[in-house]
């Protein structure tokens, strides 16, 4: 659960920070803290299940690990410019306090990629439970003095059987959790705000913001900058004409594409090559020109080889 106020940045939107969250970049954030825009992800049914299981879990949890189990129960802490919302509090003897985080994997699929099996804690479940343990008995427990807790546990349910991964305090990733939130509210103070990373979680907020305009031209046919990006547009046209495997990076391609050109209907680029937004079955799409003979690039820039 977020912060309300909008005061500190949440152990789910903080992993933004590091390009490590795959529901959110720091532009969204940005938008969200600054402007006000709505960034949350519609609950969806495997949301859902997993809210209505996690009681099961924690119980369960408590009954494997010999451990006193404290449901949250949605309270929002805070320490300076971080907060979280912690599925529960632990308590193990000779330990003292941990932070519980609890991970639902419906398909074998998604651990066997996201999780290597077990192998591997995503990168995103690391942050979060970090700073769950650095927020500790947070500001909002009235305390006089924060600690930080001295452990955490990450439980995942995966088909039925419950996986554990015991971490312990890194302080360095601690300091650079404080650094990131004082530089972005520093942005957001100072109307700083970040270009889109072009990725496609963050399409539905562009198409909502930037609405194509018709005739409006944005042109950077000499910024010797976007010679690379008139190279991504060849290399999207290519793989759009492979008949299999290019799919994907097509796909990564055109949303990269579509964030550059915002409320343009068409954008110019250097080599005199160009492309227009036009709408589609998916909400937009690209029309990309290439010249059989490009012009000479801007002067400074480079052409790769083949490009």
């Amino acid at each position: 659960m977020p912060d309300q106020e909008r005061l500190t940045l949440s152990a789910t939107e903080s992993p933004a920070l590091f390009g490590a969250s795959p529901y959110l970049t720091r532009w969204m954030l940005y938008r969200k803290f600054a402007c006000g825009d709505n960034i949350e992800k519609p609950a969806d049914e495997r949301m859902n299940w997993g809210n209505l299981m996690q009681p099961l879990i924690i119980e369960q949890v408590a009954k494997e690990r010999g451990l006193e189990v404290i449901p949250n129960k949605d309270t929002y802490v805070r320490r300076g410019l971080l907060g979280c919302t912690r599925d529960s509090t632990i308590i193990a003897p000779g330990i003292g306090l941990g932070a519980l985080e609890i991970k639902c994997v419906f398909d074998y699929r998604v651990w066997m990629q996201k999780w290597n099996g077990g192998k591997t804690v995503p990168r995103e479940v690391e942050i979060q439970l970090q700073q769950q343990m650095y927020v500790g008995d947070g500001e909002a427990e009235g305390c006089k003095y924060i600690s930080p807790f001295g452990w955490g546990l990450i439980c995942v349910w995966v088909c039925a059987d419950l996986y554990y991964f015991e971490r312990k305090p890194i302080p360095d990733l601690w300091n650079e959790l404080e650094r990131k939130a004082i530089g972005f509210f520093s942005d957001v103070r100072r109307k700083r705000e970040p270009d889109p990373f072009g990725t496609a979680v963050e399409l539905p907020l562009l198409s909502k913001l930037f609405p194509t305009e018709p005739d409006k031209v944005l042109d950077l046919s000499a910024d010797p900058d976007h010679v690379k990006t008139s190279e991504k547009v060849s290399m999207y046209v290519h793989l759009k004409s492979e008949a299999t495997g290019a799919t994907a990076n097509a796909e990564k391609h055109r949303v990269e594409l579509l964030a550059l050109a915002k409320d343009a209907e068409r954008v110019l680029l250097p080599c005199s090559v160009s492309y227009r937004v036009k709408k589609s079955g998916r909400g937009k799409t690209i029309d990309p020109y290439i010249p059989e003979t490009p012009t000479a690039a801007p002067s400074g820039a480079n052409i790769m080889a083949g490009g």
